[in-house]
């Protein structure tokens, strides 16, 4: 709790200077996009953008988070109407249960997230609406695709093989991450930084001080700290980083969406994914494959949705 509440407490400055040309320049509830017939209000995006900030995510201007703040309100419309057509409504019991699981990955309790967001301004209705929307998304995905999803025994088989051969890994890792334009830097002046810190990192640098004073990554919220990462579904290009590195090696600047990450690997241990008995190891894959398969489908029918939808920004 103590490393959120550090963080969430100095980003209230920066969550308040951003979101305020927002509440500025529109009327509070007054329209500023239509989503076929659902309205997103001034106030709407302003909560959305003080929640984003909040969470750590990270923007050039604010000009920037307003886009992305927007285009979040936009997918949530999208997914809530999506809910509607298949007669599904966000109950209670579904909003609480994912403002917990936010809750969980900040190691707070649910009651605890909500008092840390409301004292940067961010309304109960806000956090509820967001939750709304993720917890009817779910069900719209597997109202959908539940059998289309599900791995044959075949399929199983083959990715069990194929864990068991590539001999899978987790690791843990502290993580510096720059986006390619923020802080007055440009995207020339951003690189300079990471090969900078870099070099001093590699000689022995204090990562986690250089966390503190540089990472805008989600991560910094837990002081860089990216948790445990399989090797099973990791990005292509973030296994070529890690492949030379040891426990206590510092990877070179590597490009991720949006900007720049450095690593410091401080631990690795086989990956439970490969290891357990035969039912154990079978009912893991088929949750990773079902998962892997649910969130290609989802991305899918969104993209879909917002192709054909009257989208309407004012």
């Amino acid at each position: 709790m103590t490393s959120f509440l550090k963080t969430i407490l100095g980003l209230g400055a920066l969550a308040a200077m951003l979101s305020a040309p927002l509440a500025e320049a529109q009327t509070r509830f007054r329209p500023i996009a239509v989503v076929n017939d659902s309205a997103i209000t001034g106030f709407d995006l302003a909560q959305r953008a003080q929640i984003m900030v909040a969470l750590g995510f990270s923007a050039a201007s604010p000009d920037a988070l307003r886009a992305a703040a927007l285009d979040q309100l936009v997918q949530d419309r999208l997914k809530l109407q999506a809910g509607k057509a298949l007669g599904i409504k966000p109950s209670k019991e579904m909003i609480d249960g994912t403002l917990d699981q936010l809750a969980k990955r900040r190691d707070l309790s649910a009651a605890e997230f909500k008092a840390v967001m409301n004292n940067q301004g961010v309304s109960d209705m806000a956090l509820d609406d967001l939750a709304s929307a993720e917890a009817v998304w779910r069900q719209v995905v597997r109202a959908r695709f539940s059998q289309r999803v599900q791995p044959g025994e075949a399929e199983i088989d083959s990715e069990i093989a194929l864990l068991k051969n590539r001999g899978e890994f987790e690791y843990r890792f502290l993580e510096v991450g720059l986006p390619l334009v923020s802080r007055g830097r440009t995207e020339e002046g951003t690189r300079a930084l990471a090969e900078q810190l870099y070099a001093q990192l590699n000689r022995g640098g204090d990562f986690k001080a250089a966390v503190r004073k540089y990472s805008e990554a989600p991560s910094s919220v837990r002081a860089g700290d990216t948790g445990w990462v399989t090797t099973f579904g990791m990005p292509p290009e973030l296994q070529a980083v890690i492949v030379d590195m040891n426990v206590g090696s510092v990877s070179p600047p590597f490009s991720v969406p949006g900007g720049l990450s450095i690593l410091k690997m401080v631990n690795r241990r086989a990956s439970p994914a490969a290891t357990g008995d035969d039912v154990q190891l079978r009912e893991r894959v088929r949750a990773q494959l079902i998962a892997r398969k649910s969130a290609r489908f989802a991305e899918g029918l969104l993209q879909e949705l917002r192709r054909d939808a009257l989208i309407d920004v004012r």
